[in-house]
Parts: structure tokens; sequence; C-alpha cells
């Protein structure tokens, strides 16, 4: 669980309190997650909102859902996500009464590292300069969480937003480019992509990754989609179980992680992901269940970014508004940096994808 930090200078015991609350409330929904049918709603949820971190898509999906029950707004699914200020930016207002929903913003800072020839690195005090030889760095640290707020499309009004593209694909077919993305993923991090003929060759599974080898077997004669599917699935494999602590998971651990990761990605890129089916959360979460939950929840989110931020293809926005880099852009006066071809990368909007 995401931890408070000290109260500190500026922090006001008000703010503590928001932060306690949030962090029970994302306890209480963590907990809940214990059957298959739990998991693969979540994992929906991570696929519509994967812009944002596992933590935040559970409290704004928890808060939107009362927010429906209430009649506050008319739709169940949250739909773009943002803080108010982007909303403005976009030409949108929030609406007189709506409430926003509590998400986890870090409380960054720059911390003062000295270098060494040799690549070792270590913090400096306030006072500290580097040594001869040694070189002065500046690097992003992360001293705890505040509670930030955002909004829902549907609590807002005011310029129609872009229609971005979705990708429409054809029974069978993979979103173009992103098996070559895929496969250069897997062979940066060392592991070697090949195909074989059929499931006999590979213990009766569509993909297989030896890690003795380091190498990743896909069965040839699926569909192009099921070929992609697969290895994303073999993919989440080499990022998430290649080294320790990932590789001493239990092995039905590993495989609903990796299958689960297949299911964002795919889902995210518009791919048929009906009929996949995930074990219960309960026969491995074990007595310290709502930890095991969290910990997949987290590696599950990390490792699906890292295949959709590879991805070329068209790919859906995460739950950030379409236009929103541009928007914040424009009205602060300063360019964006390039975002990836789903734009889920939006500088300078509320920092509340964790």
């Amino acid at each position: 669980m995401p931890r408070a930090g000290s109260l500190g200078p500026g922090r006001d015991r008000s703010a503590t309190w928001k932060l306690e609350a949030a962090l029970e409330t994302l306890a209480d929904e963590v907990a809940r997650l214990r059957s298959g049918d739990d998991w693969q709603r979540f994992l929906g949820l991570q696929a519509a909102l994967h812009a944002y971190s596992p933590n935040n898509v559970l409290l704004i999906a928890l808060q939107h859902a009362q927010a429906f029950a209430d009649g506050a707004v008319s739709s169940s699914d949250p739909g773009y996500v943002a803080g108010f200020n982007t909303w403005r930016a976009l030409g949108r207002s929030v609406e007189r009464g709506q409430r926003g929903y509590m998400v986890l913003a870090p409380c960054r800072y720059d911390r003062r590292v000295a270098v060494a020839a040799d690549g070792s690195a270590r913090a400096l005090g306030r006072s500290e300069v580097p040594e001869d030889g040694e070189t002065l760095e500046r690097r992003r640290a992360v001293s705890g969480f505040r509670v930030e707020h955002v909004f829902s499309v549907h609590q807002t009004s005011g310029a129609e937003l872009a229609e971005m593209p979705r990708p429409q694909l054809l029974r069978g077919e993979a979103p173009a480019g992103l098996r070559d993305a895929v496969v250069g993923l897997v062979e940066r991090h060392g592991f070697a992509v090949s195909t074989v003929p059929g499931a006999g060759a590979i213990e009766g599974a569509n993909g297989l990754t030896r890690w003795d080898s380091r190498a990743v077997l896909v069965r040839s004669d699926m569909d192009d989609a099921a070929v992609v599917k697969t290895l994303v699935h073999e993919a989440a494999h080499v990022l998430l179980h290649a080294s320790p602590p990932g590789r001493s998971l239990p092995r039905a651990l590993q495989e609903v992680e990796a299958e689960s990761v297949a299911y964002v990605v795919g889902a995210a890129h518009g791919m048929q992901t009906d009929g996949y089916s995930f074990p219960y959360v309960a026969a491995w979460a074990g007595n310290d269940g709502a930890k095991t939950v969290q910990a997949a929840q987290a590696r599950v989110a990390w490792a699906a970014r890292e295949v959709i931020g590879a991805s070329p293809a068209a790919w859906a926005e995460g739950g950030r508004p379409p236009g929103a880099a541009a928007a914040v852009a424009a009205r602060a006066g300063w360019a964006p940096r390039p975002t990836a071809p789903g734009g889920a990368n939006v500088p300078g909007a509320e920092a509340v994808g964790l």
C-alpha cells in the first residue's frame, strides 16, 4: 500500500486525514478482489483506464459507481477521467455540485546524487558537494503520496471532445505492427523468439518460455490474433518472471499475471478478449490475500504499460481525454513532449497515474 509519508512542512492534518481515508478505501476494495470474476472485472477496468495506476483505477471505479448509484452521473462507465484544470484546458467545465474522485498522487522532489566514474551513486546531504571524480546529478524521487481529485467526463460539460480513431480489426487479425513490437520487446530483454509447427512441440501449450535457453516459442498454426495474444502472454513472463522475485512466484500466480497482461493489452488494442478465463484469486492468494492481490495488480499494470507503450498500433487512451496534452501545453505556453501512438502520456496533467 502506498505510504502517506510524514506531515512535514506544508502538510496539514486535513491533507493527512484525506490520504488515510483514501488508503482505507483502497484497502477495502483490494480485499474484495477474491474471485476470478472480480479479477476479470478489475482487468476490464485496468484496460479501460490503463493510463492510471491500479490503485487509482480501483479508487476511480469505486467512487464513480457510487456517483452513478446516487444519480450524480448518467453512465456507469467513467469514460475519460482528468483533473479540473485539464478539463478547463479542453474547454469543458465541471458541473456545479459534482464531487471529485480521490486519487493518490506522488509527492516528488529532486534528489542530489554524486555519481562516480564507475556509475555508482550516493545521495548528497543538503550542504554536501561531490568529491573529485564525481559528477552531480539531480534525480526525481518520491517521498510519499497526497490526495488529488479527478472528474469523469460525465461530470463535465462544454466543448466536444475529439474523436480518436479506434482500431477496427478483421476476424483473426492482430493490430498492424503489434507482433513486431512485442517480438522486439522480448528480444531487448535477451530472449530469442521463434515459432513451432504446433502445440505438440511445446508440451501442448500455445506458447512457452524456456528460461535455460532464454527462448520464447509460439505455435504458428493459429490465427494472427491468437499468435500475437500468445506472444504478449510470453512477453509478460519475460518482463515479470525472468528474475527474482517474480521467478520464485508460484506457477499458478505466474500464469494469472501473464494472462492478465495479455487481457489488458488485447483490450486496449480492441482485440477480442471474450472467453478468457481466470482461476480464483483466492486459490493462490494464500493467507495474506490482499497484499498478494495488490502486488499482482501493480505488476500486471506495469507490464501491460510496457507492452502498450512499445506498440505502434492505435490503442485506446486509457482514460485520458483525447487532446489533453496539447490543450494543457497551449494553456501553459509550453510544448508537450512526444507521446506514444495512443496518447496516454499527458505531460502537465495532474500526476495521478502512479
